[in-house]
């Protein structure tokens, strides 16, 4: 059952972003991003899709040691984007996906509690 589940999470949630985090690429991701339109790119790093399940490709990261594209990940969504008609900035989206997230980087990636 659980082989199952990890092939169909491989295969359904195969995303730029999710090849990225396996490779743990910091590069691969900041350019998997770079393709998001504009006010996605936090959607795009915070949830993906599986059937009818919803996980998070920056847990994913953290939980699966990939630590520098989480840093990469933390980066940008903490990064003050603008165009002509709004400001776009992370932090609340990954809050609100995320309530826990500093307890959880305390205790499963302290070194990117700094980022």
């Amino acid at each position: 059952l659980i082989s199952r589940i990890l092939c169909r999470v491989i295969t359904e949630g195969s995303t730029i972003v999710m090849k990225a985090i396996n490779e743990n690429s910091a590069a691969m991701l900041r350019k998997a991003v770079g393709c998001a339109p504009r006010g996605e790119r936090s959607a795009w790093v915070l949830s993906v899709q599986v059937g009818a399940q919803s996980i998070s490709p920056l847990l994913w990261a953290i939980r699966s040691g990939s630590l520098e594209a989480s840093k990469a990940i933390l980066v940008d969504l903490l990064t003050i984007r603008a165009d002509r008609d709004s400001y776009y900035f992370g932090a609340d989206y990954l809050f609100e996906r995320h309530p826990d997230i500093l307890r959880r980087l305390s205790l499963d990636a302290p070194g990117l509690l700094p980022t």
